[in-house]
C-alpha cells in the first residue's frame, strides 16, 4: 500500500545556507512502527535535517503512512514490523498468540536494523523510543557493530510507560526492561528530550554519560490541508485525540462530562483514537453510549481524517495523569485550537495557562470541568488562545528550529 500523504499548504521554501561537505552527515532515524505520532515526528524531523543539508534515512516498517516531501530525506520500509493498531479488533485469544508472533518480528527487525547499520555505515543513528529489553540490548549491539557512529535517542518518554494489561503502575520498571535500558542509556553518545523536566528525569533515572539536550517538538503541519479556521467559529465541541490508554486520563473527562453538560447544554465531545490493550474497550463503549453528546471514533485516525476532526473542535483536552510531552498539544496549536491540559511533565511549557490554553492540576475533577466549561462557553477566548498557540509554533518551534537544535547538540564523533 502506498504511503498516505496529506499535502500541506504551500509556504515559502525554508533553506539554509549551503552546508560544507565536512558538515554533512549520513543520518539514520529509526522508528520501527510505520505509523503514529513518533513516526510522524521522525519524518518531519528528517525533512528539517535534510533542509539543513544532511542526508537522512527514516528506517521503518512496511507501508508507512507518510512519505518524505523533502529531497535528501527518504522513508525506507525495510523492517519487518507492523502498524501500531493493526488487528486491534481481533478476539482476545488471538491477541495473545499475536503477541508471540510480534515479539519474533520485533527481534527480527533488530537483526535487520543491525545488519543495515553495519552495511550502510551511518554517521549518526537516532532512536525515538525503547520499550522492551531487546531494544536496550540492541543498542548495545549497535555500539559494538558501529564504533564509528554517534548513537543517540530523542527520548519522548524518559521512562517506558505501561501499555499492556496486567501491569501495575504507570511505568514499566520490570527488572529485565530496566536493566536493558540502563545499558542502552549508558552506551549512547547523546540524549535529546522535549522539555526541562524530562531532562531531569533522564539524569535521575539512567546512567547517561553523554550530554542531554532539550529540543523543541515542532509543529504538525504535515496534517494541515488549508489555513486553520478560528476556534471561535465552531460549536462548543471538545476533542480527545490519540490512543486511549490508561495514563491519558480519559476516564476523568467522562466522569465530569455530566457537569459540563449542565453548564453548556449543547456541548459535544468526540473521542478519536484506537483503544489500547490496557483499557477495557467494551466497558468504555458502554460508558460513552450512556453519556449525552459523546461519540467514540474507535480506531486509528488516518492522516487524511485528522483535519476534519480538529476543524470541528473549539478545544482539545489532554487530561493526562502522567506524561513527558504530547504531540497532541502541538497538533491542537497547529490547527489554532486551545487545549485544556493537566500540569504534568513538560506539557505546561507548551499549553501555557491563560495564553494558549487552560492548565489544571491532575486528579482535580472540579478544576478540569471548570477549564472545559470556560473554553466551550467563550468562543472569543478560545479563538484568542488558539491563535496564540499557532503563533507560538511559528516562533522557535518549526522543524527547522528542531533540526538546528539537534545538530548543535551533537558531540564530536566517538
Amino acid at each position: 500500500m502506498p504511503p498516505r500523504q496529506v499535502q500541506p499548504v504551500p509556504s515559502p521554501p525554508r533553506r539554509s545556507s549551503p552546508v560544507p561537505p565536512s558538515s554533512r552527515r549520513r543520518i539514520m532515524l529509526v522508528e520501527l512502527p510505520p505509523a503514529g505520532g513518533l513516526f510522524q515526528f521522525a519524518v518531519q524531523l528528517g525533512e528539517g535535517l535534510a533542509r539543513r543539508g544532511q542526508s537522512v534515512r527514516v528506517v521503518t516498517g512496511p507501508s508507512p503512512e507518510l512519505a518524505s516531501r523533502e529531497q535528501g530525506c527518504t522513508v525506507e520500509p525495510i523492517l519487518p514490523t507492523w502498524h501500531p493498531t493493526a488487528g486491534a479488533d481481533v478476539p482476545e485469544l488471538w491477541r495473545k498468540a499475536r503477541r508471540v508472533v510480534r515479539a519474533g518480528q520485533h527481534h527480527a527487525a533488530w537483526v535487520r536494523l543491525l545488519l543495515e547499520i553495519r552495511r550502510s555505515r551511518p554517521d549518526l543513528v537516532l532512536w525515538s523510543a525503547w520499550r522492551f529489553p531487546v531494544d536496550g540490548w540492541g543498542v548495545v549491539a549497535a555500539r559494538r557493530l558501529a564504533p564509528w557512529a554517534t548513537l543517540g535517542i530523542v527520548a519522548h518518554e524518559p521512562r517506558p510507560l505501561v501499555e499492556q494489561p496486567g501491569q501495575d503502575g504507570l511505568y514499566n520498571d520490570s527488572g529485565p526492561t530496566y536493566q536493558a535500558l540502563r545499558a542502552a542509556y549508558g552506551t549512547v553518545d547523546v540524549v535529546y528530550v522535549l522539555g526541562e523536566r524530562a531532562r531531569q528525569v533522564i539524569l535521575e533515572t539512567w546512567p547517561v554519560t553523554g550530554p542531554v539536550h532539550v529540543i523543541p517538538h515542532g509543529d504538525e503541519d504535515v496534517f494541515r490541508t488549508g489555513a486553520p479556521t478560528s476556534a471561535g467559529s465552531t460549536a462548543p465541541h471538545l476533542v480527545f485525540f490519540g490512543t486511549v490508554t490508561g495514563y491519558k486520563g480519559l476516564d476523568d473527562v467522562l466522569a465530569v462530562w455530566p457537569r459540563v453538560r449542565e453548564q453548556v447544554p449543547d456541548a459535544t465531545f468526540t473521542i478519536a483514537g484506537s483503544i489500547s490493550a490496557d483499557v477495557d474497550a467494551d466497558a468504555l463503549r458502554r460508558r460513552v453510549a450512556a453519556l449525552p453528546g459523546v461519540e467514540l471514533r474507535d480506531g486509528y485516525v488516518a492522516v487524511e481524517d485528522v483535519p476534519g476532526i480538529l476543524a470541528r473542535a473549539r478545544a482539545v483536552v489532554l487530561p493526562y495523569r502522567r506524561a513527558s510531552q504530547s504531540g497532541v498539544a502541538h497538533l491542537a496549536h497547529t490547527f489554532a485550537r486551545p487545549a485544556v491540559a493537566t500540569a504534568v511533565g513538560d506539557i505546561p511549557a507548551v499549553v501555557q495557562d491563560g495564553r494558549t490554553g487552560v492548565v489544571v492540576p491532575p486528579d482535580d475533577p472540579d478544576r478540569l470541568a471548570d477549564g472545559i466549561v470556560t473554553l466551550l462557553r467563550d468562543p472569543d477566548l478560545a479563538a484568542r488562545l488558539g491563535d496564540a498557540g499557532r503563533a507560538g509554533l511559528a516562533s522557535g518551534a518549526s522543524w527547522d528550529d528542531v533540526a538546528a537544535a539537534l545538530l548543535d547538540g551533537l558531540p564530536d564523533a566517538p
